[in-house]
């Protein structure tokens, strides 16, 4: 069409209209603008129209939504739209995001952030489903609900949902081309499998399979698929290479056929018009009619690599991918017709399939003629192909880390992978978007706070901030106010597009853009809601990086290490949960033995109150033994007392009434009150009933107090293995008091596992290498010879960790915090403590802060990541 300015004074007459309709008359405004800007450049016409688009509510998008990698993926029926998901980062709360891109802008249009509990799951690719009229985009989520969304709405919460699955993982699922039904896994059912209609949730239950030989057992679909007139379900069943068709309306099997098992890509492929079927059966190809099952014709299978990696893919004919592999004698396409007839076989290396998003490297156009791949070595090649020959038609360079290829509409490629996104022209090759998520400068955030990324409250949509390149952070906020760089604002459209009804994109470039350089002069410029979210940013300096120095100069102690400790400890929780008592008293015995009763005193009193009697008792005996004077017990005995004989008993001390009791009877003894030590001796010996994990407790307390002869007693009276509870931590203190013979007699009848390695450490540790061979030999280990210490660059791993996506920082954090903890650097230590988060409400990991602060303690005070008496 030839464009004169008549033409685009038309178009934008019927933009100014009261009939303009986006999805039916956007696209052509839009084209009729591109071509006349390539005749005459951005003119007033562009800056009228998006003027006028802005007015009816478009929202600026930038496409590094994402926190972590890509997980799931899945193309429109139409090919217009991309649906890209991830599971979430280390904050759980945070959520998910899902992302909507128009193919043929290759831009972001929509993104519903905030999805908690993840879309899908790392692996389980196959996630993300869409209706046949794309209305409707039904996702795995919190990984075993089946949830519904608009993909071009607002909301973060599904329109429908539910949870029949009843596996910790993705199940199989398949969404009716209405929208309107799923077939899902369904715990309740006797066939395990149901049928749910979204809209009541009312289930129609899939029946049993049967055969002549083997009674009626659970129907479990892998790779399930609707037909498009949603009358059949099609699948192999789970884990048996069992192909079949059902019947939806009347719950009946139409056939069932045996194929070969392929967990890793469907094993059967349905052509386009859902006549035949192709699957692999005995190692032969089979093409079968699609209304019986019935055998259509055979031929080879192509199985001189694993058969999991070669997959099927229908367009006019059938391609047979065998792919590049490591013990692939030759990779090629072949090309079959629908009658089964090998009419040629291409050599081509197409990539093997792997990663988590489960998309193929070979794709068919939309008019099954012409198909794009992924090779190998890192190119995409477009060929066409027909009955009689193929044609490669020319080559692309793909990014480097895609890992899969879509054909989508108006012939656009899509080529993607976890971090990467690039969207071109199958006739030209010309790339309309080209995306490396998840980027991490090293310069500070724009929207950076006191230590605090303000964009992450923003919740009118996702994270404003985006990376522009690897070295430079922009924001974008959905109102169309920018903050980058004032000499990068052409590079801001081949990122940024106004997303109209969140489903159109519309080039940035062919109007006004509000482009400020720096948060503070934003704010001084900006309107509502952007006002009250910059506010805090008025009249500061903008930020100018200085390189940082790290680890942080200046001196730390243990003292601050500890009082970090009880920080953490105490902002996690109180006496409703065990795992702050359990590691507050360990710290104070740690305490104690290093001669601090003001330390000491300061983690009894934080310790839950039915607890805090006892630890102080032991605590006590501990600093006794290390000759300080009780100034501790005092203000407890009583509560003991009151504690051992109410009604309600604590279960402390990991449960051993045995332990509390000798802690009690080891305070008193210290106090030199041998007749309530005895007392109290007494009661824990009648509470061990012979478990190691009460027993050792005694004996320890009863070492501690110079009763040498009872505790050898009680401890020649022990049996069999004493497990790692008790008998990691008593070890460690016969080796740290220098009694070998009692770590001997407890190391004699150790068997299987018995805290292996970190027993073998300890007795490397103290120079017992004879116990060390002898134990290990015994329990079949293999002894490692001690390795001189690595110092490790700490300060080259932090610049690592710090071009990690933030969601993914946690671990790499924790264990670097721990390393520093090895080498001493507790100034690095108590800098890093601050940026690892507190647990969620599921409980706590042993990469949440107190956890993380409470290994650290343990690593710098006794060198061993463990609890030691």
């Amino acid at each position: 069409m030839k464009i004169t300015d008549t033409t685009a004074r038309a178009v934008l007459d019927a933009l100014d209209g009261a009939t303009f309709e986006p999805a039916r008359d956007l696209p052509l405004l839009r084209d009729t603008l591109r071509e006349l800007e390539r005749a005459h450049g951005v003119t007033e016409a562009h800056r009228h129209a998006t003027e006028r688009i802005r007015e009816r509510g478009a929202l600026l998008r930038h496409p590094d939504v994402h926190r972590v990698e890509i997980t799931s993926q899945a193309l429109s029926p139409s090919g217009r739209y991309l649906a890209v998901g991830d599971f979430g980062g280390d904050d759980y709360q945070a959520g998910a995001t899902l992302q909507i891109w128009e193919v043929a802008t290759g831009r972001c249009v929509n993104v519903i952030d905030g999805i908690v509990g993840g879309v899908g799951w790392p692996g389980y690719g196959g996630t993300i489903e869409w209706s046949a009229d794309e209305t409707r985009l039904a996702v795995e989520y919190r990984a075993s609900n089946v949830g519904v969304w608009d993909p071009f709405g607002a909301d973060v919460e599904p329109i429908a949902t539910v949870r029949l699955t009843y596996n910790g993982r993705p199940d199989p699922f398949a969404l009716s081309p209405d929208g309107l039904r799923a077939y899902v896994m369904d715990e309740d059912s006797e066939t395990f499998a149901s049928i749910v209609e979204f809209a009541g949730l009312e289930t129609t239950t899939v029946p049993a399979v049967t055969d002549e030989e083997e009674d009626e057992e659970g129907f479990v679909l892998d790779w399930p698929v609707w037909s498009r007139d949603g009358k059949r379900l099609y699948g192999n069943l789970l884990n048996e290479g069992r192909l079949c068709s059902i019947d939806v309306a009347s719950g009946e099997i139409a056939w069932i056929v045996q194929g070969d098992k392929n967990n890793s890509w469907p094993s059967a492929a349905w052509n386009r018009d859902e006549t035949v079927l192709a699957y692999h059966r005995d190692g032969e190809l089979v093409i079968a009619d699609a209304a019986t099952g019935r055998d259509i014709a055979t031929g080879p299978g192509y199985f001189d690599v694993l058969f999991q990696t070669v997959y099927l893919s229908w367009g006019t004919r059938l391609a047979v991918v065998v792919p590049a592999e490591h013990d692939a004698e030759r990779p090629r396409v072949g090309i079959v017709d629908r009658t089964g007839r090998h009419r040629y076989d291409l050599d081509v290396a197409v990539r093997a399939p792997g990663g988590d998003l489960k998309v193929g490297a070979w794709a068919w156009a939309p008019d099954g003629d012409r198909a794009a791949c992924l090779t190998a070595d890192g190119r995409i090649e477009v060929w066409s192909l027909d009955d009689d020959h193929a044609e490669r038609l020319r080559t692309f360079d793909a990014p480097k880390k895609a890992t899969g290829l879509h054909w989508g509409a108006e012939d656009v490629l899509v080529a993607l992978g976890p971090t990467v996104l690039r969207f071109l022209r199958a006739d030209t090759g010309e790339v309309i978007g080209d995306f490396t998520l998840l980027h991490q400068p090293v310069a500070p955030r724009p929207l950076l706070l006191d230590g605090e990324d303000v964009g992450e409250r923003i919740r009118r949509g996702p994270n404003p901030t985006f990376a522009l390149d690897e070295e430079t952070w922009a924001v974008a906020f959905p109102e169309g106010v920018v903050i980058a760089p004032p000499e990068r604002e052409a590079d801001l459209a081949a990122a940024l597009a106004w997303a109209v009804d969140r489903r159109h994109a519309w080039p940035v470039h062919w109007g006004r853009l509000d482009v400020f350089p720096d948060a503070p002069t934003a704010a001084e410029q900006v309107h509502e809601p952007l006002r009250e979210d910059l506010e805090q940013f008025r009249g500061r300096a903008a930020r100018v990086q200085e390189p940082e120095q790290w680890p942080p100069p200046g001196p730390a102690t243990v003292d601050d290490l500890f009082l970090a400790f009880l920080e953490a400890v105490v902002e996690y929780g109180g006496d409703q949960l065990a795992w702050p008592g359990e590691a507050l008293h360990e710290a104070a015995l740690i305490r104690a033995r290093r001669g601090e009763p003001d330390g000491v005193r300061a983690l009894v009193e934080a310790s839950p109150a039915g607890r805090r009697p006892f630890v102080a008792a032991e605590a006590a005996m501990v600093l006794a033994a290390s000759g300080l004077p009780d100034e501790l017990f005092a203000d407890y005995e009583a509560a003991c007392e009151a504690l051992w004989s109410g009604p309600v008993w604590y279960e402390m001390l990991q449960g051993s009434r045995a332990r509390a009791a000798a802690a009690v009877g080891g305070a008193y003894a210290a106090r030199g009150d041998r007749e309530r030590a005895d007392q109290w001796f007494d009661r824990a010996l009648r509470e061990q009933h012979g478990n190691w994990d009460h027993r050792l407790p005694v004996v320890w307390a009863l070492l501690e107090c110079g009763r040498e002869d009872e505790a050898q007693a009680l401890l020649d009276e022990g049996t069999g293995d004493p497990g790692s509870r008790a008998g990691v931590p008593f070890v460690g203190y016969a080796l740290r008091k220098g009694r070998a013979d009692l770590a001997e007699r407890i190391l004699r009848d150790a068997r299987g596992w018995f805290g292996e390695w970190t027993v073998m450490d300890l007795l490397r540790r103290y120079g017992q290498t004879e116990l060390l061979r002898e134990w290990a030999e015994r329990n079949g280990l293999a002894v490692v010879e001690a390795r001189e210490p690595v110092k490790e660059d700490l300060a080259r791993r932090y610049a690592e960790v710090a071009r990690f996506p933030p969601a993914r920082r946690q671990e790499p954090t924790v264990d670097l915090l721990l390393r520093a903890a090895e080498q001493g650097r507790l100034s690095a230590v108590l800098d890093l403590l601050p940026k690892v988060p507190m647990p969620a409400s599921g409980g706590i990991s042993s990469y949440d802060r107190p956890y993380a602060a409470f290994s650290a303690l343990r690593i710098v005070t006794t060198g061993i990541d463990h609890e030691i008496w």
